[in-house]
């Protein structure tokens, strides 16, 4: 029977013989699938460049158009796409070039019915661990030592529409050098954000430094931020450096200025606007040689209607803005964050737990995260710090979490099933050994991946006895 992932395939098949191809097509169409046949190989190619074509079913031999050149093509236009080739008896040494060289599968003719569907069975299944495979494979160093070696934390882990978004966005602004206003609900990483901007800045050189504005009293504020000169008021017995001229060179974080007081809003809007200051006790203003990135929880909009917050410098700070999405909004990034923080803090406390089992993670998914991903690093390391067996964690080893359940979720683009990234990782590596007849460049190719990195990971899973280069 055909699975929901199976029939959302889209297929073009092409071959030169007219009755292989209305075969071909009679039996997709007749399983639901989504099928155009083509018999110039011209016009297939065509179609598959302007129209969204998940598996191509291709002869090699046509008169007119070799068929690894329709496999080029292919794979040019549309990589995602898998090829299945038609081969002729005898022409098993073509077959397998057409494997090395990046086809999904082969068939061989007399193509029965049932061939056919356990060919496209087959490719739909290592459709779906190459996807799964894809949010995970740049994860394995991750969720090992380059993690640890990066200055980075789970918060910034997602292949959501909305986490893409905020990617491209620190991408786009982290070289600009503008004053950037980060928002979102508390625990959803806004400081992590300012300090992406600032490492993949031309400032990432230069000072990062924290302003916690609602922990600076308002009669410190311009001591505190600007600096202030030795005798400039009672306890001012030294001359010190405030927050803008520390931060000289590189970024400064004011983190939920939407907690200053009317004076000090004031201090920051002539501060962003004419890119000078004066410390305290001074007679002449300094040049800002700093970035400024600042970031709220609260709705500045609605402050400034209520007169708490200046209109003048919330238009001077949303210019540029990342909203950052709370992790209710974002279930189908659950799963990775957790894995990473379940690997990382077992690490650390010298716990064995290997991952989360299926319960694990439909209990996390259907969580509403009030606390976003604060919450679900507490929750892990609550889990792990009282998991004293080795394997996977399970729904009854996390705490209690009585939040409100996740309406009207995404699509979350994971497996049923326990996650545990070894387990998927070899289940895909063995379909693609499979595929090749053991061959590990041919295997690679397939995977995109280089010879040395699979054959390295092959032989961490204990995969690699007796296997051809």
């Amino acid at each position: 029977m055909q699975s929901d992932e199976q029939s959302e395939l889209s297929i073009a098949i092409i071959d030169d013989d007219k009755m292989v191809l209305k075969s071909l097509q009679n039996t997709m169409t007749d399983d639901g699938f989504s099928v155009r046949a083509f018999s110039d190989p011209a016009k297939g190619l065509d179609h598959i460049e302007k129209e969204k074509t998940d598996v191509v079913i291709s002869d090699i031999c046509m008169p007119d158009h070799d068929g690894f050149a329709v496999l080029s093509r292919v794979k040019a236009v549309a990589p995602d796409c898998d090829v299945i080739f038609i081969t002729a008896h005898g022409q098993m040494d073509i077959a397998i070039r057409a494997l090395r060289e990046g086809a999904t599968d082969f068939l061989e003719k007399p193509i029965t019915a049932a061939a056919l569907r356990a060919s496209v069975e087959r490719t739909s299944k290592f459709r779906a661990l190459s996807r799964t495979s894809k949010l995970l494979s740049d994860k394995v160093e991750l969720l090992s030592q380059e993690l640890h070696a990066r200055n980075t934390d789970a918060v910034l882990i997602g292949k959501s529409d909305k986490m893409k978004t905020v990617a491209q966005q620190i991408m786009d602004l982290a070289d600009s050098n503008a004053t950037v206003l980060i928002t979102g609900e508390s625990g959803t990483g806004k400081e992590l954000v300012a300090r992406a901007l600032h490492t993949q800045s031309s400032r990432k050189n230069g000072p990062y430094l924290t302003a916690n504005c609602p922990s600076i009293p308002e009669d410190l504020f311009e001591s505190e931020m600007f600096g202030h000169r030795k005798g400039a008021f009672t306890g001012a017995i030294e001359t010190r450096s405030g927050y803008v001229e520390a931060a000289g060179g590189g970024t400064l974080f004011l983190d939920e200025i939407g907690d200053l007081p009317l004076k000090s809003q004031a201090k920051i809007l002539r501060l962003l606007e004419q890119r000078t200051f004066m410390p305290v006790g001074e007679h002449k203003e300094k040049t800002a040689d700093v970035r400024i990135v600042a970031a709220t929880n609260q709705p500045l909009e609605q402050l400034v209607k209520e007169k708490h917050f200046r209109e003048d410098l919330y238009y001077r700070l949303k210019v540029a803005t990342i909203e950052l999405p709370p992790l209710r909004e974002r279930p189908s990034d659950i799963p990775i964050i957790a894995l990473y923080y379940t690997l990382k803090l077992s690490a650390e406390m010298g716990r064995k737990a290997e991952g989360l089992a299926d319960s694990a993670i439909a209990a996390l998914q259907s969580y509403s995260f009030p606390g976003n991903v604060r919450e679900l690093r507490n929750a892990i390391e609550s889990a792990v710090i009282h998991f004293r067996k080795s394997g996977m964690i399970e729904a009854e080893d996390l705490p209690a979490l009585s939040g409100s359940p996740v309406s009207d979720q995404e699509e979350p683009d994971w497996r049923s099933g326990s996650l545990k990234f070894t387990d998927v990782e070899k289940e895909l590596y063995e379909e693609a050994m499979s595929r090749t007849n053991d061959n590990v460049s041919a295997a690679a190719r397939m995977l995109g991946l280089s010879r040395g990195k699979l054959r390295r990971r092959l032989e961490a899973l204990n995969m690699n006895q007796g296997l051809a280069e």
